[in-house]
């Protein structure tokens, strides 16, 4: 009898253990220049960019420069005009599409800016990058 009841409580043990959450772990934060890139008396701006279609951490980073660069030629009243365009052919069930973009800088100033700070979130994979005024 002692012995089952000491296999109970053993196995109880066991299985108050197996119930038990394990410790959180600690939650890395992003750099504060993500959400507020005019800071420390610096005027910038965020440009992020998710895994590209290629996987190449040259494309990525390619267009999380392009998205800072327009977000500060914004701040900066440089207009862009953009037009996109698409034709579509069908001739006998064979088809064919065809796409053609332009657009149009026109800025006053010249902006220069340089790369401050690089952030990659390892969870997500997304790369930001914080773009200062020269």
């Amino acid at each position: 009898m002692k012995r089952l009841v000491g296999s109970l409580l053993l196995v109880l043990f066991v299985l108050a253990g197996c119930n038990s959450q394990p410790a959180p772990k600690k939650v890395s934060t992003s750099p504060s220049w993500i959400l507020n890139p005019n800071q420390n008396g610096k005027n910038g701006a965020v440009g992020s960019s998710m895994r590209t279609y290629d996987q190449k951490t040259s494309t990525q980073r390619k267009l999380a420069i392009t998205r800072a660069l327009d977000e500060l030629s914004l701040q900066h009243g440089v207009k862009v005009e953009m037009s996109l365009t698409k034709q579509e052919s069908y001739k006998n069930g064979n088809g064919s599409s065809q796409i053609d973009v332009g657009a149009n800088y026109r800025t006053k100033n010249t902006i220069t800016a340089h790369i401050e700070e690089v952030y990659e979130d390892k969870v997500s994979g997304e790369l930001f990058i914080w773009m200062v005024l020269d």
